[in-house]
């Protein structure tokens, strides 16, 4: 998309964090904006901080009904969505005591919940959005925001993880996908950025039944020292941005981590040894199925 002001994006999970970085980078860029976030409170404050936002929206990304309604409520007021950022998400958080939730004692409801909001909530924006710009046709960009715990996996966050490389998963298809429909998608990866992830992600377990016992429900003092510390969202919207208007396949705003990817990959590749059955190879048509253009193209840069 080369020239943005005056498109209309729609950006989940933008009353606060990366969310209201990517708000307040795109309005300063003269797009007309709409955020959309579950918490009413957040809401409110983003709009008195906010005075360009265009619209704010209630929204759980969870219910498909609620994604027509939003999407009809900003249609109505600022026209039909050019860019979706699906940037809502949750965490899975931590026990009282500092411990991981490690997937031998996770509650099978927090995994379920992680997944829902953070991977199916994904899938039900784009589904709704994207078949409304196909419609159109007149192209549009969608950005999925993942993680770099979509990128590479730690101890102790499995579910977080499992969910972020979901949305990586999904982005790099449905780009292959809709490239012909001349609709880009971007995958956005970042590390530590200053966010309400922590506080939010409280409050909607908070709202689940069989409440997850033994979650911490306030943050250490380490954990809002080191809060403090991490990337302005602004300047991830900022970036966010250029990769719109470039088509760019990934958005990764914390270069840093780059030697932990090649670390995974490098132990991908090893595994890359002797065929398990002599002589077999698999059908051409089965090993052109799972080639993505898209993967040549990014590392070209076109």
């Amino acid at each position: 998309m080369d020239e943005l002001a005056g498109k209309t994006a729609l950006i989940t999970g933008g009353a606060s964090g990366i969310g209201l970085g990517m708000a307040r980078a795109f309005v300063a860029a003269g797009l007309r904006v709409a955020i959309a976030d579950i918490n009413d409170a957040a809401l409110e404050a983003a709009k008195a901080a906010l005075p360009g936002l265009g619209l704010a929206v209630k929204l759980d990304v969870t219910r498909a009904e609620q994604w027509e309604q939003a999407l009809d409520a900003v249609e109505a007021a600022l026209g039909p969505v050019d860019i979706l950022c699906n940037n809502a998400g949750v965490g899975q958080g931590r026990f009282v005591d500092g411990r991981a939730t490690t997937v031998a004692e996770m509650p099978e409801a927090l995994w379920r919940m992680v997944m829902e909001i953070n991977a199916t909530g994904t899938f039900l924006g784009a589904h709704a959005v994207v078949r409304r710009m196909l419609v159109r046709g007149q192209g549009g960009h969608i950005v999925n925001t993942a993680s770099t715990g979509g990128l590479m996996a730690p101890a102790g966050i499995a579910a977080y993880c499992a969910s972020k490389f979901a949305v990586v998963g999904l982005s790099e298809s449905l780009r292959a996908e809709l490239a012909s429909a001349g609709i880009g998608v971007s995958v956005l990866c970042p590390g530590g950025v200053r966010s309400n992830l922590f506080a939010s992600s409280v409050a909607v377990r908070a709202t689940l039944p069989d409440a997850f016992e033994g979650l911490a429900t306030e943050g250490s003092e380490a954990l809002r020292t080191e809060q403090a510390q991490r990337m302005d969202p602004v300047f991830v919207g900022r970036k966010v941005l250029r990769a719109i208007a470039e088509n760019a396949m990934y958005i990764i705003p914390h270069p840093e981590y780059r030697s932990h990817v090649d670390e995974r990959h490098a132990a991908l590749v090893a595994a890359f040894g002797e065929v398990a059955q002599p002589g077999y190879r698999d059908t051409e048509v089965t090993f052109e199925r799972f080639r993505n253009p898209e993967y040549a193209k990014a590392a070209r840069g076109s």
